[in-house]
């Protein structure tokens, strides 16, 4: 039986069978032209067949439907156009003995075995890697696995919120599809004025996930009571932030990690990339 001839490395994806690039606002994804030649298909992603009884009918071509699926995941998650070189999980480089922990359970035990752990806060000061682990772990999910994910700044929610009021749009609009995203990352929790109404909003979303057992990750330049004796730099207090209710049910829906170290961004502000 002759042997099945191994596909050539694409010079473009490297056989990823998707280029990320920025575009405007957010990073893009786009199916590489290697998977857009499909033999079987031939870039359509569907393949004409016929039945027993002489009936045609459209199925799914199993060479690149799988791709287009995970690239149009990626694109719905809307990952900052600056992060579009972080595609896993594990991507950060560990600056400081407290990164490791927080490495570990994002690649191996969120990534690896999602759904079945919770999500993760990542706290402590701005420039230690939180934003980027966070993206690196929903970009693994989406490119790698499909999975629905979105990224929300929670100060531009609350922007998008202002707004739609203004133009007449149901605040629903704007929280439903956070609700509904199988993993949602909320960036810098806890920005803000945290007055009622931005407390309320919060709750109301925290709740709706709380409640349907959605996987939620967390950033913030805040630091829960509990970890407030570890010697962190970070003094200002979460719960003060966003209220012991809120905080309550999320550290049951997540693993929480102190993030220290040196500021990345200041050591590498010639690449606006890290």
């Amino acid at each position: 039986m002759a042997k099945k001839k191994n596909k050539p490395v694409c010079k473009e994806c490297h056989n990823q069978g998707y280029v990320v690039a920025r575009n405007g606002e957010y990073a893009y994804a786009e199916v590489c032209k290697c998977v857009s030649d499909c033999n079987d298909c031939d870039g359509e992603g569907f393949i004409l067949k016929e039945n027993q009884r002489g009936y045609s009918y459209l199925e799914k071509c199993t060479e690149c439907s799988s791709t287009r699926l995970r690239v149009k995941r990626y694109n719905k998650a809307q990952i900052p156009s600056k992060y579009y070189k972080i595609l896993q999980a594990d991507s950060l480089i560990p600056k400081d003995k407290s990164h490791y922990a927080a490495l570990s359970y994002a690649k191996e035990d969120f990534v690896d075995k999602f759904p079945f752990n919770r999500g993760f806060i990542l706290m402590g000061p701005s420039g230690v890697g939180k934003t980027h682990l966070a993206i690196g772990t929903i970009a693994e999910l989406t490119l790698k696995k499909g999975v629905n994910c979105m990224f929300k700044d929670f100060f531009f929610l609350l922007n998008e919120l202002k707004k739609a009021y203004s133009d007449g749009v149901a605040e629903n609009d704007i929280i439903s599809p956070l609700v509904e995203t199988e993993v949602l990352v909320i960036d810098e929790l806890g920005k803000g004025k945290s007055n009622e109404w931005e407390i309320n909003i919060l709750d109301q979303l925290i709740s709706k996930r709380y409640n349907s057992s959605k996987k939620t990750l967390i950033t913030t330049n805040y630091i829960s009571k509990d970890k407030l004796n570890k010697g962190s730099h970070t003094t200002e207090i979460l719960e003060d932030r966003i209220g012991e209710r809120i905080s309550s049910r999320l550290y049951e829906m997540c693993e929480l990690y102190l993030l220290e170290g040196r500021d990345y961004r200041k050591e590498n502000s010639a690449n606006p990339n890290n």
